[in-house]
């Protein structure tokens, strides 16, 4: 049990900082002496050292930089693409150390990952668990454009696809390349979300990992070594991480891709969990904040499924006598909903049906639209469109089909569910029941026929409402002489318990409170949904 002598600490060292960054320092450091003693016990000894030194380490940076962060700031850096919501955009800025989410009702239009933004703001404490433990909520007064060689690239190669393709592959290419969504309205993010490919559309571990295998296949045609495959695939994965840039999702894109690629260099599940367990443990003591990240927990999660679960899972398809590389996927698709489904239930509150279909069907698209599109974005940095121009053609139709197997899946019966974590565990407890103990045609037939009984009268989920028109106000005391056509009221007031259910006026106005409630959806139905879920 040699590859998971990390597993103990890295859980560990995660569940430390999470506890830190909830204000719980006492109860961190129960945890850390209940691990110790567990160890000791075990007579686990070397064990026990590792674990508690570790543990040690993270609770007590994750402790200084909470205690070493201001209560607000007025200047900082963008971390990554703003965020559209309901009342305006959420921009995450960093400084003195940590990141305050601010809520602008107007974004000038340049910003972007890497600009520098003055802001006047009003600052409140935080429901969310983070280093800053505060959120703001005001205005932009100044900013300067990022620079730099990421956003030049990124710059010349969204020129390049908005005179190249079309508008349904504008906003896939860019994101499938370099992460940059900028292209991507509101309805195409929600489109990618409900049928399981928002991950395509941001830099990835299978951006990563689909970047170094093409690299090491290069070089073993090449006819390089082993230990220099090994030293130029580092060397490919700094120039792709200094490419789309630094921000804590490319970051943990690097290292699921690494650990991808060791599974698959390796043919063994023992070195890439190891090598997860030191990404884990060494990307939270660089920032603390990935421990209450749900990203960073669906990363590790999806990474640590797919190596696991994946052999498994092609092994329990292999009497069904379909394709190998259908098998491959359909295994890989299985495995990586099985960890990340429950976390996605427990972030959103429901969860996608599709997204194993979907994501097997655009499969065998993703790896050429990754390296052709890497191409297209250096040959953009030439004074001559020509040849980017023509390889963005090439892949258009690949971008095509990924759009239009996702819309046509998110009109589908039963395509997104209200679900809980719980619910989602026992559902996947059963179907994976079912595929091991050898009875996968039942276990599929199973699933088909309650989808066909559920579908039954099923009405299509609203959509998000896209509001223009909103009445900010202080408290909810101010609410009064609403402007006519008003679509929503913002109230800045922070104080008070999170709201478990979307409010309204006796008119039917939505009432948002983006310091108290965080992020909240308006629908066209009137509903409202929480964006953690509580309602």
């Amino acid at each position: 049990m040699r590859e998971l002598r990390l597993v103990p600490s890295a859980l560990t060292v995660w569940a430390v900082a999470l506890l830190v960054l909830c204000g719980y320092l006492p109860v961190a450091a129960i945890a850390l002496l209940i691990a110790t003693a567990g160890m000791v016990i075990f007579k686990q000894f070397g064990q026990a050292i590792l674990v508690s030194a570790l543990a040690l380490v993270s609770m007590l940076v994750t402790h200084v930089r909470m205690q070493r962060a201001p209560d607000e700031i007025s200047m900082g850096k963008v971390t990554m693409s703003p965020t559209e919501t309901s009342s305006g955009c959420l921009i995450r800025l960093h400084a003195e150390g940590a990141t305050y989410p601010v809520f602008v009702e107007e974004l000038p239009e340049g910003i972007d990952t890497g600009s520098i933004v003055e802001v006047n703001a009003r600052w409140s404490e935080s429901k969310s668990p983070s280093v800053s433990g505060v959120i703001g909520n005001g205005t932009v007064t100044e900013f300067t454009e990022a620079t730099g060689i990421t956003v030049r690239v990124s710059d010349n190669f969204r020129e390049a696809v908005q005179a190249s393709v079309g508008e349904a592959s504008q906003g896939l290419i860019p994101g499938m390349v370099l992460g940059d969504t900028s292209l991507q309205d509101t309805a195409q993010q929600e489109l990618f979300i409900d049928t399981g490919l928002s991950h395509l559309s941001a830099v990835s571990g299978a951006n990563v990992a689909i970047v170094l295998t093409a690299f090491f296949l290069l070089c073993r045609w090449i006819g390089l070594g082993p230990r220099v495959q090994g030293i130029s695939a580092g060397f490919a994965l700094f120039g792709f991480v200094v490419l789309v840039g630094t921000e804590p999702s490319v970051l943990r894109a690097g290292v699921a891709g690494v650990v991808g690629l060791l599974a698959v260099v390796n043919s063994s599940r023992a070195e890439p969990i190891h090598s997860l367990c030191i990404g884990v443990i060494g990307l939270i003591v660089w920032d603390s904040d990935m421990a209450a990240s749900f990203g960073f927990a669906l990363s590790c999660a999806a990474t640590a499924s797919i190596v696991v679960l994946t052999p498994m899972m092609h092994r329990v398809l292999a009497p069904l006598k379909w394709p190998d590389i259908l098998s491959r996927a359909l295994a890989v698709a299985i495995a990586a909903d099985f960890a990340t489904m429950p976390i996605v239930a427990l972030m959103a509150g429901e969860v996608s049906l599709v997204s194993v279909l979907v994501n097997v069907l655009v499969a065998p698209v993703s790896a050429p639209i990754t390296i052709v599109g890497l191409i297209a974005a250096g040959l953009a940095q030439l004074p001559i469109d020509a040849p980017a121009i023509l390889l963005l053609k090439l892949i258009e139709p690949c971008t095509w089909w990924i759009y239009h197997i996702a819309a046509g899946a998110q009109q589908l019966p039963l395509a997104v569910i209200s679900a809980s974590p719980i619910a989602v565990l026992l559902a996947y407890g059963w179907i994976i029941a079912g595929l091991v103990c050898g009875h996968p045609r039942k276990t599929f037939a199973a699933i088909a026929g309650l989808l066909i009984i559920f579908g039954v009268n099923f009405q299509p989920r609203p959509q998000p409402l896209e509001i223009t028109q909103v009445h900010t106000v202080n408290s909810e005391e101010d609410i009064d002489n609403v402007p006519a056509g008003t679509q929503a009221i913002v109230v800045l007031d922070g104080e008070g318990h999170k709201s478990s259910r979307g409010i309204q006026t006796p008119e039917g106005i939505p009432v948002l409170f983006p310091n108290r409630d965080g992020e909240v959806i308006v629908y066209s139905d009137g509903t409202q949904h929480a964006a953690d879920g509580r309602f």
